[in-house]
């Protein structure tokens, strides 16, 4: 009985075995008639590369005219507190995408791609090869790999969205393809197709990701080399600008509205890391046609950091600067705000506020911000010398001041206007010390607050009274610190034995005896060293600018 119940069980553990590996079969034939199509590790591998910017460039109606600076006649827009000189162009700074930079290298391509930084989110929709049907929707981080599971032998249409920031994209539908996009946003957008093989178990599909600005871009920069300091604030909005509704599938833009808005001072970013004084942020905009008074940059608030280290504090009343443009979707505009310092005026002259001094590098021409007096070497230049510690070559250190041809030289009429003819017509000056230094002031219009003040102002700096050349650098003598003032007009004109211009007016100020305040122009014989080339030896002394 222990032997029959033993095969018993052995017959019915092989019954059992049996049917098992008849049912196991039978299943599994039924699984693979499912999946025949659709193969395990069959994915799509997503790669972001980067944003297109070789979009060829409409300079039809997108460029507003801005004379070039050597014909003298740059527009300056005059405010009470600070000028403006406005350019437009399609010079923005961009992030080179590393791998199409080294792919371009080696393949001698032009594609311009712009890097996409890490963390970006970006969401890819896969559609039927029709586009009527969404297939998929998965939202994804640049910088992380991408997969997504396809069937072999199927083509698909692709789209990717995203707003190039960590914000999420949303998720459509096959019945509701169309998404309300975001005010100030860039919007990259992009789509193809692809083909799916039939192959093994495993069939990776790579699939490239370049995407291109769907909106205009607008680089709205703010430039305060024209005012020699850097930017530690501003407010600065932006109106005429609109945003769009975005059919995902197809990419057609619908439904047009104002985004007007502010853009935030963080978001404006340094175009020189060294320098706070160009500084770049973006808006976009989803109107490709030109807006009726222009797009409007509003500027208040600005703060300067200024050379005595105390910040400049402007006001909050906007400053409106107008754009007339007309956006080219896809592409960038630069829309460029110079902020200049504003002058004072006496007799139609426009005069700086202070002095001009040089100081090799960035931004080299510079004028003082406040009316501290300085015996500096770089405040003091030989007549129609460039920078100083060189002798004259017929140039004018003025009109190299950002933005260049702006400014020039004061000259000989311009002073006349202060000093009269042999004391007939001249202004009233008023007379005033600081440590024992003296300086004059005229009354003149304009701005003072947040500048010294709004009087014309001439620090009695002196100026050489010899000079050397030591190393080939010339070295001065500085004479009448504190008690005179000399600055050269950019005038020549005095005739000596037929050499034309073998001379030069200067103006000078002091207080003389018993309190009389003199102030003229004088001539100074120059010593051109070698007849007939320009280059003269003369004494040192300061430079005022005007505007042209």
């Amino acid at each position: 009985m222990r032997v029959l119940y033993k095969k018993q069980i052995n017959w019915t553990i092989a019954l059992l075995l049996v049917g098992s590996g008849i049912f196991s079969s039978c299943s599994k034939d039924k699984e693979q008639v499912e999946e025949t199509a659709k193969v395990e590790g069959t994915k799509l591998m997503l790669n972001v590369s980067g944003i297109n910017e070789s979009q060829p460039i409409s300079t039809k109606g997108s460029q507003a005219k801005v004379a070039e600076a050597k014909s003298g006649n740059t527009k300056v827009l005059e405010f009470p507190e600070f000028d403006a000189v406005l350019q437009t162009d399609n010079n923005v700074p961009f992030k080179a995408a590393q791998s199409l930079t080294k792919a371009a290298s080696t393949s001698g391509s032009s594609t311009r791609a712009a890097a996409i930084e890490n963390g970006v989110k970006y969401r890819l929709y896969l559609f039927s090869q029709d586009g009527s049907q969404l297939i998929s929707s998965e939202q994804f981080i640049a910088g992380t790999q991408g997969t997504i599971d396809v069937t072999q032998g199927t083509t698909y249409k692709w789209v990717a969205l995203s707003y190039n920031t960590a914000d999420d994209v949303p998720n459509v539908t096959s019945a509701n393809t169309i998404i309300s996009l975001p005010g100030g946003k860039d919007i990259l957008y992009t789509s193809g197709e692809v083909s799916v093989p039939i192959g093994g178990s495993s069939v990776n599909v790579p699939i490239n990701i370049m995407f291109n600005h769907k909106f205009a871009r607008l680089g709205i920069e703010l430039n305060t080399q024209g005012t020699f300091a850097n930017m530690s604030g501003a407010k600065v909005a932006v109106a005429g600008i609109k945003t769009a509704s975005i059919d995902i599938a197809s990419g057609a833009l619908s439904d047009l509205v104002s985004a007007d808005h502010e853009i935030p001072f963080v978001d404006f970013k340094d175009i020189n890391a060294l320098y706070q004084d160009a500084k770049i942020a973006y808006t976009y905009t989803a109107d490709p046609a030109a807006v009726t008074g222009g797009i409007k940059v509003n500027v208040s608030n600005l703060a300067l950091e200024i050379d005595d280290n105390s910040t400049r504090q402007f006001s909050a009343t906007p400053v409106n600067f107008s754009f007339n443009i007309t956006p080219v979707l896809g592409n960038s505009h630069r829309l460029l705000v110079n902020l200049i310092e504003s002058p004072l005026t006496v007799e139609g002259t426009r005069w700086a506020r202070q002095n001009i001094y040089y100081q090799a590098g960035h931004n080299p021409y510079r004028f003082h911000h406040t009316y501290a007096h300085s015996n500096a070497r770089n405040t003091y230049f030989s007549f129609k010398g460039l920078v100083p510690d060189q002798f004259g070559v017929n140039s004018d250190p003025c009109a190299q001041v950002y933005p260049t041809g702006v400014w020039r030289q004061a000259s000989e009429s311009d002073f006349r206007k202060l000093t009269g003819i042999l004391g007939i017509g001249g202004k009233q000056t008023t007379y005033g010390s600081v440590n024992n230094r003296g300086y004059f002031e005229y009354d003149a219009s304009g701005t003072a607050a947040p500048y010294p003040s709004n009087k014309l102002h001439f620090n009695f700096n002196g100026g050489s009274d010899s000079f050397a050349i030591i190393n080939g650098i010339l070295q001065i003598n500085l004479a009448n610190y504190g008690n005179r003032a000399e600055l050269w007009t950019g005038t020549s004109g005095i005739d000596l034995g037929g050499l034309f211009g073998f001379g030069a007016w200067y103006y000078h100020a002091d207080r003389g005896a018993f309190n009389i305040h003199n102030d003229d122009l004088t001539a100074s014989l120059l010593n051109v060293s070698v007849i007939g080339v320009d280059l003269v030896e003369t004494q040192l002394k300061n430079v005022r600018c005007v505007r042209n």
